[in-house]
């Protein structure tokens, strides 16, 4: 179960970054705080779309296991979720202080940036993830979005290539390659990404059985 997609967001890509978001119970999974009662609880209540009480016990949580990343990455979730975004960026901020090569930490704050459109600030924590996590399409994608944004469109292109590149399988790499081919006038290799993207979201629906 994924944090639902509380946030406005700016467009369909960064609706695709959020829900990428891992659910609460495998953040930090390695780590003790995900092993303690309150975790489940935190679960639980996320699960029944109760943010606020998930939040509250994650406060507990938080304080129970001072020292913990993962508890504090989870309530920098659950913030976020909120839109509580000063409390999201404090969270995340403290995780990557105790675990300075968490990625999960530095995308939950490049998330937090970009929602509040400071995408020259997310474009650094979307660094971050690509430095700890090359391979993965989710920094590369932050990356495109915040470059479009700031209007350098040949960055945010050359990103959403590279986010093909690393994940040719990735539905939401290929739907940013689509949108950057388009902004920047070519219609043809747009509908080709979109082509490519839609032909693996049916196969990804097809496999989940719906």
């Amino acid at each position: 179960m994924s944090l639902p997609v509380a946030l406005h967001a700016q467009n369909a890509s960064v609706d695709q970054l959020i829900k990428k978001l891992p659910p609460p119970e495998k953040v930090g999974k390695t780590d003790p705080a995900g092993r303690d009662p309150l975790a489940k609880q935190i679960t639980a209540s996320a699960k029944a779309m109760n943010f606020g009480n998930a939040y509250a016990l994650s406060q507990k949580l938080v304080a129970k296991y001072p020292q913990s990343a993962g508890a504090e990455a989870l309530q920098g979730q659950l913030a976020l979720a909120m839109r509580r975004y000063s409390e999201a960026a404090s969270a995340f901020h403290k995780a990557i202080s105790l675990q300075p090569d968490f990625a999960f930490a530095h995308l939950g704050l490049a998330l937090t940036d970009l929602s509040q459109q400071r995408f020259k600030a997310a474009m650094t924590d979307f660094g971050q993830v690509t430095h700890i996590l090359p391979n993965n399409e989710i920094g590369w994608i932050g990356l495109s979005v915040c470059s479009e944004k700031l209007g350098r469109k040949k960055e945010s292109l050359d990103y959403a290539r590279r986010s093909t590149s690393v994940a040719p399988s990735s539905f939401a790499a290929w739907q940013q390659l689509a949108r950057e081919e388009g902004v920047s006038g070519n219609q043809q290799a747009a509908a080709k990404a979109m082509n490519r993207a839609n032909e693996l979201r049916r196969v990804a629906l097809k496999r989940s059985g719906h």
